[in-house]
């Protein structure tokens, strides 16, 4: 095994190279056309305007051909406004094709020289196309949702009640998805695997500001070019990226009800055959939080009442360089770096009375627990595309680094206990944590798409992850002469690597308007963890090579009407917290710890998708199974035989199925208004026994959520968006019912519309929660209400400015051509002399 992974690693760093290096040995291919050797800085601009509402279109197809046999140079989509910039042209004769869905296709001939090789094409003004005239009608209010079968993408840009949060915020609108009140993400009710620009992050959801989100995509059933982690699925989340020439960035600042703040900015400089981007950003949040808690004890008939007041308190700062260096139209090089880190002070105090059978108060604690934790982390990412001369045919290479730091983190738990008439009882229960961590993540990835044919094509791919981590956690006690003692018992050092050895291949081919797509992907997953100080090793029994097949089965009724059945093999892998075996005494009466004893989770996934577009309404139904087998859940049961105190952690279930439907529509009222709803109804049968305890349980369940987008006049956009959970079920009990609803409000000023101001409120109602029935069977019965301040208003600004048109360019080309005019009138004179 050691072997093929070395190889993998070779293939993954040589490929890119060799290449190259291929390339550059050529000054004209085989047709007579400029090869890699010849000068490639010619530019074309241009703008693609509706004819009907005469207000720029995005996302056509903008391609370039050569004249003399209409073969594919490149293509670009139109920026939203319309604008499109080709570059890495060199001399020659072309033809410029746009197409957009239901529009009738535009061409014009064009030529470059070496005396003029940058031109602005001008406008393209599109109309609908005759056959779709009938069923398509041209708004100026682009949808935020659009949906495909096999993934749905949401513009960022569209959303309202995100401006000024995070990525969780942003994903709390998506379709589909769900978030709690922790930041957890789900998608229908399972757990996907989420990327940042198709890439793992060392950064958490509420570290990724909203404003720097281009768009969100969500695969619920990823084919086997993807990694085959995730219960269900993946959600990708794309980044702005510049693609304006000249000189561009934006500065934003805001404010909130909760004493919260963020402020940063960006500036991009685009400039053939560079692309540089530089952004920074910072915030500074206050997170209030409670939580109420009730046990009945059913052994002894005594009773536990429990209130919990927290605040988590700190700050994070970001900032990103990107680099696009394009060697020539077919080949270019990619770098990104980020730095960042953070600080947060967390506080609780928790007050639990101890009652006796009549619920008459015995005794009382009275918790405080402090802490405070710093962290910072380091990325990478080095990327390579080359572009055959076929068009789709590309090879991609790419490679990653993370490192992350928590330095020592020192935390403090005091609990004082009173009698049953308020009176201090003796001795003080004082604990103190100090904690670190380390962690570095590399990964490199080859990817190779060849289009066999006009509607066959075959992708391969290799990708090796290799990740380590590092955490030492130590607990002190204090003794009666006040000087806290190490307790090494309590105390631990753990250290974990994990490495995922993959390759992929899959082929997909069309015979009428039926289509397939079979793919493989294979994972060899090793895992090991060790505890140094005890002299323990880990290693689950699961590590193995692992095959992860996946099928799609399409047939086209019409562009506009279509049906796919999918399967795919998927797995659900551990995370590093939930092996990791320390307990956590934060919270002295509920304590957490991991399990490094917990092993894969497998699911068999299958959908049928039907998608059909009737006029201005998108409408998808998707009916779903999983059956997943060693599901991860979470296991609570009591301490040390303690009545009060209880301790949390994850733990390996037999099975659970999970079938359901999920119907998204989204319709255009008019050219101002659109709505997006989107339901999801399931049922959920969990096969689950610890201990001998049979916690098996079954629910039938649903969520919806709907979003409303309006376009107001002078320049006002409003958008209400709301969000309902019915209860669910969890080995031990339920997850309560909750609802909320969020709304936010734009304006946008001057004539460019460059200054804009939002005020979002979000949770209007005060209902986000989180309420949990556990239940273990003749030991409690135990219920907890989680509620995090939700209820906020919040004020953001930001400024947009640069070039939003190609003047800068077209006045750099015309001095440069008066420059060479005048040099050339300088030497005739200098001759004449």
């Amino acid at each position: 095994m050691k072997k093929l992974s070395v190889l993998w690693f070779a293939a993954i760093m040589t490929l890119p190279s060799f290449v190259t290096a291929q390339q550059k040995n050529y000054g004209h291919n085989d047709q007579g056309r400029p090869g890699f050797g010849m000068a490639q800085n010619g530019q074309v601009i241009g703008k693609v305007i509706d004819q009907a509402s005469n207000k720029g279109v995005g996302f056509a197809t903008v391609g370039v051909m050569h004249a003399k046999d209409s073969s594919v140079v490149t293509g670009v989509l139109s920026q939203e406004n319309g604008d499109f910039s080709i570059a890495q042209l060199a001399a020659g004769k072309y033809i410029l094709k746009i197409n957009f869905v239901g529009y009738a296709p535009v061409y014009k001939d064009f030529s470059l020289t070496p005396q003029s090789m940058s031109r602005d094409l001008g406008n393209f003004k599109i109309s609908p196309s005759t056959a779709m005239l009938k069923t398509v009608n041209v708004t100026a209010n682009k949808p935020a949702y659009t949906m495909q079968l096999d993934k749905k993408v949401f513009d960022v840009s569209k959303s309202l009640t995100s401006v000024g949060g995070d990525a969780t915020d942003v994903l709390k609108q998506v379709p589909g998805v769900n978030v709690d009140i922790d930041g957890n993400v789900s998608l229908r009710n399972g757990s996907p695997t989420i990327y940042v620009d198709g890439k793992t992050t060392p950064l958490t959801l509420d570290e990724i500001p909203a404003e720097d989100i281009a768009r969100i995509e969500v695969i619920t059933n990823p084919s086997s070019k993807y990694d085959a982690s995730g219960q269900s699925g993946i959600i990708n989340i794309i980044l702005k990226k510049n693609r304006k020439p000249g000189i561009n960035g934006m500065l934003r600042a805001g404010a909130d009800t909760r004493g919260g703040n963020n402020f940063g900015g960006n500036v991009s400089v685009y400039q053939n055959p560079f692309n540089l981007t530089l952004s920074y950003f910072r915030h500074e949040r206050n997170s209030p939080e409670t939580t109420d808690l009730t046990r009945e004890n059913l052994f002894n008939n005594t009773f536990l009442d429990q209130h919990s007041v927290g605040k988590n308190n700190g700050s994070f700062q970001m900032g990103r360089l990107g680099l696009d260096y394009f060697l020539d139209n077919r080949n270019t090089i990619s770098f990104e770096g980020g730095l960042g880190g953070g600080g947060f002070n967390t506080s609780q105090s928790v007050l639990s009375n101890y009652m006796n059978n009549g619920k008459t108060i015995d005794s009382t604690g009275q918790s405080q627990t402090v802490s405070s934790r710093q962290f910072r982390f380091l990325s990478g990412d080095l990327s390579y595309k080359h572009n055959f001369q076929k068009e789709g045919h590309t090879l991609t290479a790419d490679m990653s680094l993370r490192k992350f730091h928590t330095p020592v983190t020192i935390g403090s738990v005091n609990t004082q206990y009173f009698d049953n008439s308020g009176k201090p009882m003796p001795g003080i229960v004082s604990q103190q944590t100090q904690s670190a961590g380390n962690g570095n993540y590399f990964s490199g990835q080859v990817d190779y798409v060849n289009p066999l044919t006009d509607k066959s094509k075959l992708e391969a791919g290799l990708k090796t992850t290799i990740s380590h981590s590092s955490n030492t956690y130590n607990l002190y006690f204090l003794n009666d002469s006040g000087e806290y003692i190490y307790n090494p018992q309590l105390s631990t050092d753990y250290n974990s690597v994990e490495s995922v050895y993959a390759g992929y291949v899959q082929y997909a081919d069309q015979l009428g308007k039926f289509s397939y797509q079979l793919g493989l992907r294979g994972e060899d997953y090793v895992y090991s963890g060790s505890i140094p100080n005890q002299g323990l090793t880990f290693k689950p029994e699961s590590d193995k090579l692992g095959l992860y097949p996946s099928a799609y089965l399409t047939y086209k009724f019409s562009d506009y009407d279509q049906l796919q059945f999918n399967y795919t093999r998927r797995v659900d892998r551990p995370r590093f917290w939930q092996r990791f075996p320390f307990i956590n005494y934060s919270n002295p009466l509920a304590l957490t710890r991991g399990n490094p004893d917990l092993k894969p989770e497998y699911t068999n996934s299958f959908e049928l998708n039907y998608n059909k577009i009737l006029g201005q309404t998108n409408f998808m139904v998707s009916l779903y199974f999983r059956n997943t087998n060693n599901m991860i859940t979470n296991y609570t049961e009591p301490y040390n035989h303690s009545a009060d105190t209880t301790i949390s952690y994850a733990i390996n279930a037999h099975s659970n199925n999970v079938y359901g439907g999920e119907f998204t529509v989204q319709t255009q009222f008019t050219n101002w208004w659109n709505v997006t709803g989107d339901f999801n109804l399931f049922q959920t049968n969990i096969n689950a026994n610890v201990k001998s305890q049979d916690f098996s349980n079954s629910r039938f369940s649903w969520f919806g959520k709907v979003t409303s987008d309006m376009k107001l006049p002078a320049d006002f956009s409003l958008q209400l968006q709301g969000n309902y959970n019915a209860p669910v079920p969890t080995p031990q009990g339920t997850t309560k019912e909750f609802g909320y609803v969020d709304v936010g409000i734009k304006k946008s000023f001057f004539k460019k519309k460059n200054l804009t101001a939002t005020l979002t409120m979000a949770d209007i109602f005060n209902t986000r929660e989180r309420e949990f029935d556990y239940t273990i069977p003749n030991v409690f019965v135990q219920n907890s209400i989680e509620k995090r301040a939700s209820r906020m208003l919040r004020l953001n600004i930001s400024y947009t400015f640069g070039k939003q048109n190609f003047q800068l360019f077209k006045r750099m080309a015309n001095k440069s051509q008066q420059g060479a005019q005048q040099g050339g009138q300088d030497m005739q004179q200098g001759g004449q002399d």
